[in-house]
């Protein structure tokens, strides 16, 4: 689904008359009066029927989003499909059209990506002379195509030059262009796929500003920009765009179809913040959608995890994920949606204690983006790996980065601080870490940390005079308790001893064996730890608890 999906809009509204007017004299008087009775399928129909390609094109650039929620959908896209190649990449919006109606039954997505390249093909050969309102609704449309081929950079240079088309336009914008809002938001949706997430953001809220709730099609780019917030861990931000999104003149359908995609997504996550699995789930359950053909799919997958994860079932969570991988074939495999899921995947393993699985995920998914460093980080400190965890955060120092990255980042950071003791720098990242989660409203990342240290950060934070988040650490970490390595007698022999020192000759003269023989468990001994210090095996063993805190006192 994406540009007008059939499913999306609600009921149908008539056509403005000054869109009407807009068209040229020479559309004929059966399309006109179809499109004054409100019907432009048939308006469609009947400029295809008397073969007249340039009226159908002017009907979509008036009624396009009202022509793909028509009820005769089927008598539509059989229409277009008659049409030979040549004359649909002369008149590339109805290609576009054609692959849109396709691309709406997930049986034929296939199908619907040709039409899409015949229109990529057709607008190519458009030139600068077309009127700025057919370029917008051609290049929206060809960004939109692009997108769901997966040419995300491609997608964004059309969705750029569409912006500067709609830009042109200055007088009377309303009278060129239907749901002039909503092609702002199609517009922001491919930049945001393709990466450019400040400015997709731009775009969305100059879609919403168009005309606010004076048009019910400015709904898409106010529920966008409080997805998006949501997903990036500006939850305040977020949460005043949910509020005006929860009241009128918005209708429970677009709520609940493929414009209101991302403002449930939205009200599942800050149902998450507040520990509501049962209203997050409740508000991904009245999504309706396709999830064969929804190109959202990969945040709601992520979200929907998330969902599971917090009622406790990692399990399901993954076996869920998972199985919408396979349903979306190719597309599940790619190498982008991977990286888009590397984080949610690894989580999921570290809380079914599956560390092993986690880093497998990150070393073939994940990049070097602050959130992909974040990750190992938090995979590092789960098998206890300090120095390995405090490397990636430091990767990250001074990258731009969402606030949902930062808040865990922080949480990592001054979990490692914790594990070496209080101090200066330990009291400067708490407040820091504080800070950041009042501003933003999202506390998730206090509970995506090693079990052990969540009750670590919970006692610092009531200390630091924030026990109202310390209760976090009541309700409990999300990830499993690390597996305790099996140690041979030997091997903890040579632990004991390697807490009073690090000499090889001595711990051999203390436990009357070689120092050969004391090589050899040392080395076994690291290695079942993940250690490559005596400091790291140390402290690994002390937080898997195989020694007492109590006996680092002794280390030099």
């Amino acid at each position: 689904m994406t540009i007008g999906s059939p499913s999306d809009h609600g009921a149908r509204a008539p056509i403005p008359a000054a869109l009407i007017a807009s068209l040229p004299d020479t559309v004929p008087d059966d399309v006109l009066s179809a499109l004054r009775l409100g019907d432009p399928g048939a308006a469609l129909r009947a400029a295809l029927d008397g073969h007249d390609l340039s009226s159908a094109t002017d009907v979509l650039r008036i009624a396009w989003f009202d022509l793909l929620r028509d009820d005769h959908l089927h008598e539509s896209r059989t229409a277009l499909e008659r049409l030979p190649a040549a004359a649909l990449t002369s008149h590339p919006l109805l290609a576009m059209a054609l692959g849109i109606l396709l691309n709406a039954d997930g049986l034929r997505r296939t199908k619907a990506a040709y039409y899409f390249g015949l229109a990529s093909l057709g607008i190519r050969s458009w030139t600068e002379r077309t009127p700025a309102s057919e370029r917008a609704l051609v290049l929206s449309s060809e960004s939109a195509a692009l997108r769901l081929m997966g040419k995300s950079a491609l997608s964004v240079r059309s969705a750029r030059a569409g912006v500067a088309a709609l830009e042109e336009i200055r007088d009377d914008r309303a009278a060129l262009i239907g749901y002039l809002p909503r092609l702002y938001s199609q517009l922001g949706t491919s930049l945001y796929y393709g990466g450019a997430e400040t400015t997709a953001l731009q775009v969305f809220a100059r879609g919403y500003a168009e005309f606010g709730e004076a048009d019910v099609s400015s709904f898409s780019s106010l529920s966008m920009m409080a997805g998006i917030h949501a997903l990036r861990g500006n939850m305040t931000e977020a949460a005043s765009f949910v509020a005006i999104a929860r009241g009128e003149p918005w209708t429970d359908e677009q709520r609940a179809m493929y414009t209101g995609t991302f403002y449930r997504l939205a009200e599942a996550l800050l149902a998450l913040e507040r520990f509501d699995t049962g209203m997050a789930a409740q508000h991904l359950a009245a999504m309706r959608h396709d999830r064969r053909s929804i190109e959202h799919w990969v945040a709601i997958g992520r979200v929907e995890a998330m969902t599971e994860l917090f009622a406790g079932d990692p399990a399901g969570a993954l076996a869920r994920l998972e199985e919408l991988v396979v349903l979306r074939g190719s597309e599940g495999q790619a190498a982008a949606n991977r990286s888009r899921l590397v984080t949610i995947r690894s989580v999921l393993h570290l809380a079914l204690g599956n560390h092993e699985a986690a880093a497998t995920v990150l070393r073939r998914d994940a990049g070097r983006t602050p959130q992909d460093h974040v990750d190992r980080a938090r995979v590092a400190l789960a098998t206890g790996a300090t120095s390995d965890a405090l490397r990636h955060l430091r990767a990250i120092a001074g990258r731009t980065q969402s606030t949902r990255t930062l808040a865990q980042a922080l949480t990592l950071e001054s979990a490692i601080a914790l594990r070496a003791g209080s101090g200066r720098r330990t009291d400067v990242l708490l407040r820091q870490l504080i800070s950041t989660i009042r501003q933003s409203q999202q506390r998730t990342a206090l509970r995506l940390v090693p079990p052990e240290d969540s009750a670590l950060l919970s006692e610092a934070l009531t200390r630091m005079g924030a026990a109202d988040l310390a209760e976090i650490g009541e309700i409990g970490s999300l990830l499993a308790e690390p597996d305790r390595p099996r140690l041979t007698s030997r091997e903890r022999a040579v632990l004991e001893v390697l807490v009073r020192s690090g000499s090889r000759s001595a711990i051999a003269a203390e436990l009357f064996v070689s120092p050969n023989t004391v090589k050899t468990h040392m080395k076994s001994l690291y290695r079942k730890l993940g250690a490559r210090t005596r400091e790291e095996a140390l402290t690994i063993a002390m937080h898997r608890r195989l020694i007492s805190p109590t006996s680092l006192d002794t280390l030099s």
